[in-house]
């Protein structure tokens, strides 16, 4: 039948207006059946969530069109999209009510504090594409059949949750997937039985990093012949890298950094270089030399294998193709050879990092212009040697030149002048001569000025303080004359100042005192005169400027012996082995011992006052001022070997964080003020060879250091010097010792050591503690038992508690010994005995007898407290105190020291390691054993202190075990922390006297 127009026009314009009312939005009008579907999907999971604190689904309503709720978007009326990254959502969730939306290809409900279970990642809807669950709480094994339940799957991103099972399978049905991103997870065991073959055709981004998979790269990987992403690094994994990488045609990005990947570098790899474009292979122990087969890398931006054991000449001629590198990293191998000349050919190359080589040979003059792009140039700890090139400044892009400890001569070229974006000129230890240039103070930009250990002379140029960034000038150990200039009052970003070891003469300018940012300040061994200014570095209260010293590693480095003054000095580091001054015995004309390095100190610049000031060793003359009492934040201040006169300040005695205080060699006068006595953290004192009078402050730390450190003061009594005259404070005489410089320095510059960066807990510092547990409660006794105290505390200096009749000075007896300790209380016991080795603490007579005995009578819980407070970590130990305290090694968790455990318990990972990874998860509760509960079920009040004080105690621990050592506080910190939570002090949790 022949159809008519009109009617053929009326029905087709029923038809869109059918259609129109199906699709349209409306918030009042009926909507249609699928709609209503999708909408009664999205309630129900709303249902689930248990939080919603920014209230982002409060629009998810009935009465309203699903198309227009927060985070949902459709295509034709259907719901296609649903997208809530970061909106704070919380609860125990499943993808259950989101199974029925059949058009849903976008779901993204990534950095959410959800709690998933990976089995739920088999409800998901059918036709999804696209899932980002990235940082959303997902836990568990990733299902077996994961692509075949989700077989539409193209992106799948489930990184930074909890997965911790891989099946051997999961490539098997990934016909589709291009995208699959497991990095940081928790999957463990072997990766080598990942089954792969021609279902990841697909495939081109595969990122399981940041995970403790183990055993061999499967070669089998060269299947999934689209791969273009490789991301394998941050895990675990063994074996050789497999040739086979090499057959992937369309590689761009190879990461297999960070693991324990051994042998040669394939040269297969080479035949990836029509596509490479980063090949990192940093932190492995891949040894041989660099193939030659990577010359043809043409769009190669990235090589870095830095941090193996790569050895042999560079081979020159791969640079000479790379016209699009950007970042050459060789760092931390065994590489030799010239230094590679072909570096001018790189016309892209930004950053060059050949520290800690055995590159030898000069800088190539012609690396610039040819490397216009340069921005960093790092060769600390090679071979080089020759003059730095003036033709370095003709790259102007130059922000870091890092030339330490090499073989440098010649002078500092003035035309790195011209270098506007220089931001760092690190050259100490090389033998470079001369003046620094004035061209210097063009540099606008310049932060670190380092050129410390050299042969420099000359002054200081004015010109340099036009370069108003300045942060770290280190020019110590040089012959620099002349007066300190006081445009250094000009720099307000000042840090660290270091003119040590030099030829310096005049005054200190007070104009340091404009230095708002200076924490630490180094003028030893110069022939300073005048006195001191009254104001140094930052003033009480002012606020330091921020990023101060950031990118920056810092490294003490202590000096000991005759051949250098002062307590030491501060080091950049960067790109330096923490070995390398060990094989360096003689910096110029100072011997090193121990160093300590570590990243930048994120608090460095935030404390208000300066924190280190030396003096020492110059002539200065008149009093020390009233004001350096303001430093709040001083730990070191050295005044040794000067010509100071007067009375100490009593206003030193505010200086709460001063730990060292040297003023020996001077001609002070007058009494040790009484204010020193609360000076809690203070663990050396040294004021020998003065003209002080009167009693030793018997209060706090004083009475306890040693005898040598208070010499040749002839009016000096008290302890530890001989008693005070009846009737006067004068002694009848005075112990004395070599008073030479090298036996003073080497205990002064140990402590020092301990405060500047705190080194953990000695054996030395420990004796301290006992002796000042004892002193206290005999400090007015007779000289015989003050003489017995001073007994035993060089018997333990001797590293031994075992008191042995026939060896012993004094023939003072195990009985006798027990019988003082057995007068502290057990609190004070444990102060005394905190941090003591196990073979002190267990040994067989003596302190060890002592020790069992006390811990029988005590209270279960005191022994508990009491081994938390001295476990060093020895397996010896953890099993006496088993016997004696019924514990197990699994309650020993906080802890003051390394502590390992067996892998059983802990995984790889020592104790130390597994308490902070616990409290950084905020699980701080499952560190704290419940048996240490347990004495308080009586009412809530009291667990919940008991909770506190336990939690209080596992703060201070870690403080101990701090990353940076110069945050770990010191043994007499530890025991002003501890003093605080014993019961009946003053604050509410404790006191021992």
């Amino acid at each position: 039948m022949e159809s008519n127009p009109v009617q053929l026009f009326h029905h087709l314009a029923l038809l869109l207006f059918m259609f129109s009312v199906s699709v349209s939005v409306t918030e009042q009008g009926p909507v249609p059946s699928s709609i209503r579907t999708d909408a009664a999907a999205l309630l129900s999971f709303k249902k689930i969530i248990q939080n919603d604190p920014n209230r982002v689904l409060s629009g998810w309503q009935i009465n309203r069109s699903p198309c227009i709720w927060y985070g949902v978007s459709c295509t034709l009326g259907r719901v296609t999209h649903l997208d809530l990254t970061g909106s704070s959502l919380a609860g125990f969730i499943s993808f259950d009510p989101l199974s029925s939306l059949d058009m849903l290809s976008v779901l993204n409900l990534s950095s959410n504090p959800f709690t998933v279970n990976s089995t739920s990642l088999l409800h998901l809807p059918y036709a999804l594409q696209q899932l980002q669950l990235s940082s959303t709480g997902l836990e568990g094994p990733v299902p077996e059949s994961f692509f075949s339940k989700n077989p539409n799957l193209v992106s799948a991103i489930l990184s930074h949750n909890n997965l911790s099972s891989l099946p051997d399978d999961l490539l098997l049905n990934a016909d589709k997937v291009q995208v699959l991103d497991l990095s940081y997870n928790n999957f463990t065991g072997s990766i080598s039985g990942l089954k792969v073959e021609n279902s990841c055709n697909s495939l081109s981004q595969l990122d399981l990093s940041g995970n403790f998979l183990m055993d061999s790269i499967p070669p089998s990987l060269s299947n999934c012949t689209n791969l273009r992403t490789l991301n394998l690094s941050f895990n675990m994994i063994t074996g050789e890298i497999p040739r086979s990488l090499g057959e992937l045609g369309s590689l761009q990005r190879l990461d297999l950094s960070h693991n324990h990947i051994s042998g040669w570098i394939p040269s297969e790899l080479g035949n990836a270089c029509n596509s490479l474009l980063e090949l990192k292979l940093s932190y492995n122990n891949i040894s041989g030399p660099i193939p030659v087969s990577f010359s043809p890398c043409s769009w190669l931006q990235t090589l870095d294998l830095s941090n193996n054991n790569l050895s042999g000449p560079f081979p020159d001629s791969i640079l000479q193709n790379l016209g699009s590198l950007e970042r050459l990293l060789l760092s931390y191998n065994l590489i030799s050879g010239l230094f590679p000349a072909s570096v001018s050919y790189c016309k892209s190359l930004k950053v060059v990092d050949l520290s800690s080589n055995r590159f030898s040979g000069t800088i190539p003059p012609d690396i610039c212009p040819g490397a216009a792009s340069l921005e960093e140039l790092r060769l600390p700890d090679n071979l080089i040697e020759g003059a730095i090139p003036a033709q370095l400044s003709q790259c102007p892009k130059l922000k870091t030149l890092d030339f330490s400890i090499n073989f440098l001569n010649g002078s500092i070229p003035a035309e790195l002048g011209n270098l506007e974006n220089l931001e760092q000129l690190i050259a100490w230890y090389n033998d470079l001569e001369g003046k620094i240039p004035p061209e210097l103070g063009k540099c606008k930009n310049l932060k670190d000025l380092i050129l410390n250990n050299n042969n420099l002379s000359g002054i200081i140029p004015v010109e340099l303080f036009g370069c108003s960034n300045l942060e770290w000038i280190s020019l110590t150990s040089n012959q620099f004359t002349g007066k300190i200039p006081r445009e250094f009052g000009l720099l307000s970003r000042l840090a660290v100042l270091q003119l040590a070891n030099n030829s310096l003469s005049g005054e200190i300018p007070t104009e340091l005192g404009n230095c708002s940012s200076l924490v630490w300040l180094d003028l030893n061994s110069n022939k300073l005169t005048g006195e001191i200014p009254p104001r140094l570095g930052r003033q009480l209260g002012a606020k330091a400027l921020s990023g101060i010293l950031s990118g920056n590693t810092l490294v003490f480095v202590r000096n000991v012996g005759n051949s250098c003054k002062g307590v030491g000095g501060l080091l950049e580091f960067a790109g330096i082995k923490a070995e390398r001054l060990l094989l360096v015995p003689t910096l110029k004309t100072c011997d090193f011992t121990r160093l300590y390095s570590g990243a930048v100190l994120s608090l460095f610049t935030q404390y208000q006052t300066l924190e280190y000031l030396d003096l020492s060793y110059n002539e200065l003359r008149g009093k020390i001022p009233d004001e350096i009492g303001d430093m709040m934040a001083l730990q070191v201040l050295e005044l040794s070997h000067n010509q100071l006169s007067g009375e100490i300040p009593a206003s030193l005695g505010q200086l709460k964080n001063l730990g060292v205080f040297d003023a020996s060699h001077n001609r002070l006068q007058g009494q040790i003020p009484d204010s020193f006595s609360n000076l809690s953290f203070l663990v050396q004192i040294d004021l020998s060879n003065n003209e002080l009078t009167g009693e030793i402050p018997q209060r706090g730390q004083l009475s306890t250091l040693p005898a040598s450190q208070y010499a040749n003061n002839p009016g000096l009594c008290g302890v530890p010097l001989d008693p005070c005259e009846s009737g006067n404070s004068h002694a009848a005489s005075n112990p004395t010792t070599d008073g030479g410089r090298g036996g003073r320095k080497t205990s002064a510059t140990s402590w020092a050591n301990s405060i500047v960066l705190g080194i953990l807990i000695s054996i030395a510092s420990l004796c301290i503690l006992v002796v000042w547990a004892v002193a206290m409660r005999v400090r007015h006794k007779e000289a015989e038992e003050v003489k017995m105290l001073n007994s035993l505390q060089a018997s333990h200096a001797a590293t031994t508690w075992k008191i042995d009749k026939e060896k012993e000075p004094l023939s003072i007896n195990v009985a006798t010994f027990q019988r003082q300790l057995r007068k502290l209380k057990f609190s004070q016991l444990i102060e005394a005995t905190n941090g003591f080795s196990a073979a002190s603490l267990i040994g067989s007579g003596g302190f060890g007898e002592v020790f069992k005995a006390t811990l029988k009578d005590g209270s279960s819980v005191a022994i508990k407290k009491l081994v938390r407070l001295s476990c060093q970590g020895d397996r010896e130990f953890m099993a006496e105190m088993e016997t004696l305290g019924k514990i197990k090694h699994r309650n020993l968790v906080p802890l003051l020291g390394y502590c390992k455990i067996d892998k059983e318990d802990f995984g790889d990972t020592n104790l130390v390691g597994w308490v902070k990874m616990k409290v950084r998860e905020g699980k701080q509760m499952e560190v704290i054993d419940p048996e240490f509960l347990s004495v308080t079920k009586g009412t809530d009040e009291a667990e919940a202190e008991e909770v506190k004080e336990m939690v209080r105690y596992l703060e201070i621990s870690l403080q101990c075990v701090d990353d940076f050592p110069s945050k770990r506080p010191s043994m007499l910190q530890v025991v002003a922390m501890l003093r605080e939570l014993m019961p009946g002090s003053a604050n509410g949790s404790s006191n021992s006297s």
